[in-house]
């Protein structure tokens, strides 16, 4: 089992190695990059049509707004700065932005 992790990992490696250098065409991996994220955003979309569907008004704004205060709750109860991570997640969202149009594909 270990000689089969050490094996994907130095896998990993390898292909990074390789993108690296120009041998995979950075398009792959942004297309890859691209379709991830729209799965990852489907299944936000999912737990906020949920969260809302428990809040009186029901609404997808109202379940957005009570999610993030949740998140500012957990952060607080961990002593993480909700603010830092606020930041880096609106860097991350425009770097993802950016690589939208650059690859062309629509994120909704």
């Amino acid at each position: 089992m270990a000689s089969k992790k050490l094996s994907n990992e130095m896998r990993r490696a390898a292909l990074i190695l390789e993108a690296r250098a120009g041998l995979i065409p950075e398009s792959d991996w942004l297309e890859g990059e691209v379709t991830a994220r729209i799965e990852r955003t489907a299944r936000v979309a999912r737990v906020i049509k949920s969260w809302a569907r428990l809040l009186a008004r029901g609404s997808d704004t109202l379940a957005i707004s009570e999610i993030l205060a949740d998140m500012r709750h957990y952060c607080d109860s961990r002593g993480l700065a909700f603010e830092k991570l606020d930041a880096a997640a609106s860097e991350i969202y425009h770097d993802e932005d950016s690589l939208n149009r650059i690859v062309g594909c629509p994120l909704n």
